[in-house]
């Protein structure tokens, strides 16, 4: 095999390999012995007859076809290997000659960027101290508490009240014109909940099931839906539903009829060590987004075109499914809020950019620090993943793609291997 390497610029080389007769004559016998191992020949069991025989039984096209992939395959794998390439994608595969003689392709190899990376040292990140206060065991009880409660409809005669769920159709205008989600019908809401432009619930507060009514509030100027923060909005809104909620109340009975607890001091304890928990994990998220944006700041690292292409599409395909998931096509959202796919790639390059150096870091320090995956933890969570799809309906046994799903958990892992390595280097 010879072959020859040509620089087009600092991510891109076009290989170029020649291979003889005794190389193709080498992938021809790998191609036969991949067809004859499931070759049925009469008088033998499959894949057992004589070489010569099987050869005879072969379809010879079929084997050219496959000798030629596995060439091209083992011949590049060897390049690449041989002159410690990074390859990050390949391309524009061209045969230049396929006779018996010689065999000769090029081909595109986009190569990883270089990431010169900062002394890691030198970064400290203060974490701060996770504490948990009373009120918010208080908040997450009344929630369980809000959550537990039954609904009794009210007659046709009885009035909404504070603390009444209600639902109601509604259509907010500004200027005349609906906004963007200013339709609803049905939306369900606790009067007092607050959850809504002050004073929306106020308005309900006396109506009954039937009723209808206009009026108009002038939402915060801090509000944050910015088109309208700060605008006078006309409501019109029609009460379809009244129920008087019913609340439990709190005691040890109560945490007992959750299941897993002996006593209210038990489910109080239990909820502020979760709430622990969880605030610890988002001030560790906190803490490496901080480590990234010092060492992607202090390092230099080239993002080149193809790479960010590819984070984009990534990033348009993440959204799509996004809004599948709210019954909306991204073509529709797109004419609405009037980009194209285009604009709105150009609007998240820069996140792009961001994303594409973070994952370069990751790597970079998984290669340098000899960060791997072991064969066990791929094989549990990729399990666990295939049955959660399933079980979830997201996929069926026959779509999946078991080699794909380990390869993508396993870059999981190696980067969550190499995040907690600059966690632990770089907090103080």
């Amino acid at each position: 095999m010879k072959h020859n390497l040509k620089k087009l610029n600092n991510n891109q080389v076009k290989a170029t390999v020649e291979l003889d007769r005794e190389d193709l004559q080498r992938y021809l016998n790998k191609a036969e012995s991949a067809l004859g191992v499931n070759l049925e020949v009469k008088g033998f069991r499959k894949g057992k007859a004589p070489k010569e025989l099987l050869k005879k039984h072969l379809d010879q096209e079929q084997v050219r076809t496959l000798a030629l992939e596995i060439a091209v395959e083992e011949s590049l794998s060897d390049v690449i290997k041989d002159n410690s390439l990074d390859v990050l994608d390949t391309s524009q595969l061209s045969i230049e000659s396929n006779e018996s003689a010689q065999f000769k392709y090029s081909i595109l190899l986009d190569l990883f960027p270089g990431v010169e990376l900062t002394d890691l040292s030198k970064i400290k990140v203060k974490r701060q101290d996770v504490t948990v206060e009373e009120k918010e065991v208080d908040d997450a009880i009344e929630f369980i508490k809000n959550s537990r409660a039954n609904f009794i409809s009210k007659d046709d005669n009885e009035t909404a009240e504070e603390g009444d769920r209600v639902e109601v159709d509604f259509e907010v205008k500004k200027d005349g014109q609906i906004i963007e989600g200013g339709i609803s019908k049905s939306h369900p809401l606790i009067i007092g909940g607050r959850n809504f432009i002050p004073g929306f619930e106020d308005q309900l507060v006396g109506m009954k099931r039937g009723d209808e009514k206009s009026f108009s509030l002038t939402a915060p100027e801090d509000y944050f839906h910015k088109d309208i923060a700060g605008k006078n909005l006309d409501f019109n809104v029609k009460v379809s539903d009244i129920k008087k909620v019913i609340r439990p109340e709190i005691s040890d009975d109560f945490a007992r009829s959750l299941g897993r607890f002996a006593s209210l001091t038990e489910l109080r304890e239990s909820l502020k060590e979760g709430l622990t928990q969880e605030k610890k994990t988002k001030e560790s998220q906190k803490l490496r987004l901080e480590i990234l944006d010092n060492i992607i700041d202090r390092s230099k690292i080239e993002v080149p075109d193809s790479l960010l292409n590819r984070q984009l599409d990534i990033m348009v395909s993440d959204f799509d499914h996004t809004l599948h998931g709210k019954g909306l096509e991204l073509g529709l959202y797109l004419a609405k809020i009037g980009k194209t796919q285009e604009e709105l790639k150009n609007d998240w390059t820069k996140d792009a950019v961001k994303q594409v150096k973070t994952s370069l870091i990751l790597r970079k320090l998984a290669k340098e620090l000899g960060i791997k995956a072991s064969q066990e933890e791929i094989e549990g969570l990729a399990d666990q993943a295939i049955q959660s799809a399933i079980i979830a309906g997201e996929t069926s046994q026959a779509d999946i793609n078991p080699l794909k799903i380990k390869e993508n958990i396993a870059s999981r892992i190696v980067n969550e291997k190499a995040l907690e390595y600059i966690e632990s280097h770089c907090s103080a």
